[in-house]
């Protein structure tokens, strides 16, 4: 008699087919996953700009400015590294958005002189790098938040002094 022990070729393709088929169901849910947990990011601080915009107006009777890497224009204080930080949001080079808080005297956006009583601001977020392949048109995606707290990232959303220009919806919707 054969006592031949192991598996024949066959049944070893079969099994390779069975993990390759699962592998690519999972991977766009993978995808979609790691998309999700970055524009959380992007909402969770967006947020915490809000409330740190809060405390600073109520603090000093008018809103901060934050600009990640940019020169600064507008607003009063002194601003701390580059581009101005007025309002001690955290930024690390893991963040995987750039912020950007602006202050305006009137809805039209426009920065104000100093001493002009700032009473409007919007911060928007702006993603590093293209999020996922998930999308038909991959994009960067960016989100904005008003002084009323509304966050949107979709063109039809925004509110003033928010844009259509502000936001994109670069992610998996």
């Amino acid at each position: 008699m054969n006592n031949i022990k192991g598996f024949s070729l066959v049944e070893l393709m079969v099994a390779v087919g069975i993990v390759g088929v699962m592998s690519l169901m999972a991977v766009p849910k993978y995808q979609k996953y790691k998309v999700d947990a970055s524009r959380a990011e992007a909402q969770t601080s967006l947020t915490t700009l809000y409330t740190l915009q809060q405390l600073h107006y109520t603090d000093k009777g008018y809103y901060g400015v934050l600009n990640q890497g940019g020169r600064r224009r507008g607003g009063r204080g002194r601003g701390r590294g580059r581009g101005g930080n007025d309002l001690g949001f955290p930024i690390s080079k893991d963040q995987r958005y750039k912020y950007k808080s602006t202050v305006s005297s009137d809805l039209s956006g426009q920065y104000p002189t100093p001493g002009s009583g700032a009473i409007y601001f919007k911060a928007t977020a702006v993603s590093k790098k293209v999020l996922g392949s998930c999308a038909k048109k991959p994009k960067k995606d960016m989100w904005c938040i008003n002084h009323d707290k509304v966050l949107a990232n979709k063109k039809k959303e925004p509110q003033k002094p928010c844009k259509p220009a502000d936001v994109q919806n670069g992610g998996c919707s």
